[in-house]
């Protein structure tokens, strides 16, 4: 952990007699891109608001660069703290031009300075054509660039975004953020990302806070979080599982409907198989259909666009498994066999 750049300790958010945050501890490297992921009404943006000044926590500490932002005694208002702000809704000026938009965090400098500085980030957002334009006659996209740019020319030490790109469509949403997220990276500016976008989180995450009822459940890489989820709720929250009721034995065998499981070569803790009954979960990226494998019946089949999802049942007595594949062939009411990839098992005590 970088000490001296941005720390957040025990912080806590009352408001009346309602936790809207408890003991929240992270920090955050230079340049790191950290995205803050959980349920609606779970306090993201409450932890976004508290680090920009915009509201006093109850408790604990913010330091940056090694001074103190914010504590029982210390409040540094948000104005003097250099952390950017994107919300949800761009907010531009509707009476300002694209150029005056952008060049309104900087009307203390001298007006040559100001065309220079102004003219680049034109040319870096592609908004040179639409320079003189009001907000009125832009597009989303377009909107979002000029946010973006009037936060970056007041050269934030961070950048604190909450749902920035969920007013947008997919394909312009996924566009706009990766042209951001490359421009952060280039720039070394540190990024505290908000977002509901499981997909989107993973894809520009350098570390992912996973947060539920205002408390830190887990603080790791995005590729930890999906393999190794620290409680059921993570692993099937930032991910769909078939769950499967399972048992384990004297030997500390896991016992499933497609064979014997040891709880070591699950990629979750070992610490889980300390109890006898147990769920086990199965991503449908792990499932394929193979030749010679475990029989099952197709129930059904959907298509999803880049791939198919099919249902199949093993036993009658078991909830219906779901298979993603790019296998178009398979037909309902077919027998065919399974294969299931045991090393990317999550086992959980139920």
């Amino acid at each position: 952990m970088n000490k001296d750049f941005l720390e957040l300790k025990d912080v806590s958010y009352q408001v009346g007699l309602k936790n809207i945050l408890s003991n929240i501890t992270f920090s955050l490297k230079k340049g790191e891109i950290l995205t803050i992921v959980g349920p609606s009404g779970s306090g993201k943006s409450s932890i976004l608001k508290i680090i920009a000044g915009l509201i006093k926590p109850s408790n604990g500490s913010i330091t940056f660069l090694k001074n103190l932002l914010s504590s029982n005694k210390v409040l540094i208002p948000t104005g003097e703290r250099k952390i950017g702000l994107m919300f949800q809704e761009d907010v531009l000026f509707p009476h300002y031009t694209v150029y005056e938009n952008i060049e309104f965090g900087i009307l203390n400098k001298e007006k040559n300075n100001r065309k220079k500085i102004v003219s680049k980030l034109l040319s870096v957002f592609k908004l040179n054509d639409v320079a003189d334009l009001y907000p009125d006659k832009l597009s989303g996209g377009e909107k979002q660039r000029v946010a973006l740019a009037r936060i970056l020319i007041t050269r934030p030490k961070i950048l604190l975004m909450d749902e920035p790109f969920s007013s947008l469509d997919y394909n312009l949403g996924k566009e706009i953020s990766e042209f951001t997220i490359k421009l952060l990276k280039e720039n070394k500016i540190s990024v505290i990302f908000v977002t509901h976008d499981i997909k989107s989180a993973f894809r520009v995450s350098d570390k992912m806070l996973i947060i539920k009822k205002g408390k830190i459940i887990q603080n790791d890489t995005p590729e930890n979080i999906y393999n190794k989820p620290s409680d059921r709720f993570i692993a099937e929250f930032v991910g769909e599982a078939n769950k499967i009721e399972a048992k384990i034995n004297k030997s500390g065998e896991i016992l499933t409907p497609f064979g014997k499981i040891n709880c070591l070569d699950c990629k979750n803790s070992q610490q889980e198989c300390n109890s006898k009954k147990h769920f086990i979960l199965i991503r449908p990226e792990d499932v394929n259909f193979v030749k010679n494998g475990l029989k099952c019946k197709v129930v059904d089949k959907f298509f999803l666009g880049d791939i198919w999802e099919y249902k199949v049942l093993i036993k009658k007595t078991l909830p219906a498994l779901k298979v993603r594949t790019s296998n178009s062939d398979v037909k309902i009411n077919e027998f065919v066999g399974l294969s299931i990839n045991t090393k990317k098992i999550l086992v959980f005590s139920k």
